[in-house]
């Protein structure tokens, strides 16, 4: 069986190492991002979001990598945890529909590309 892929954020003093299946979303604040994981926790860490995009494709590969995808300035998701888009609202729904839920606001343009994607993502 093959070991769950992680991805490492480590700068000075800290390190954090999350399953990449276990990653729902990273949001931009500035020189800084948030890390947000299944369970609900959200962590500050000092990378930029092109740092981590740049990151996930290092450390993960192309079958994981796939599965993220940046989202304007702000944003990276994880495909699969995309359960709702309304455009005309601006609004992102990613759950798990098990207990992971998190309502994130997008501009019209991206969440429209976002839906034409996985409207024709085979996956």
């Amino acid at each position: 069986m093959e070991q769950p892929k992680h991805i490492v954020l480590s700068r000075g003093t800290e390190l954090l190492r999350v399953r990449a299946d276990r990653l729902v979303y990273v949001e931009s604040e500035g020189n800084y991002s948030h890390v947000v994981t299944l369970d609900g926790r959200k962590r500050l860490v000092s990378f930029q979001l092109g740092q981590i995009e740049d990151l996930i494709g290092d450390q993960l590969g192309d079958a994981v990598e796939g599965r993220f995808l940046r989202l304007g300035r702000g944003l990276i998701v994880n495909l699969d945890y995309v359960y709702f888009i309304d455009v005309a609202r601006q609004q992102l729904v990613l759950s798990d529909c098990a207990g992971c839920y998190h309502e994130l606001s997008a501009s019209r343009e991206v969440l429209q590309k976002l839906k034409l994607y996985l409207e024709n993502d085979p996956v």
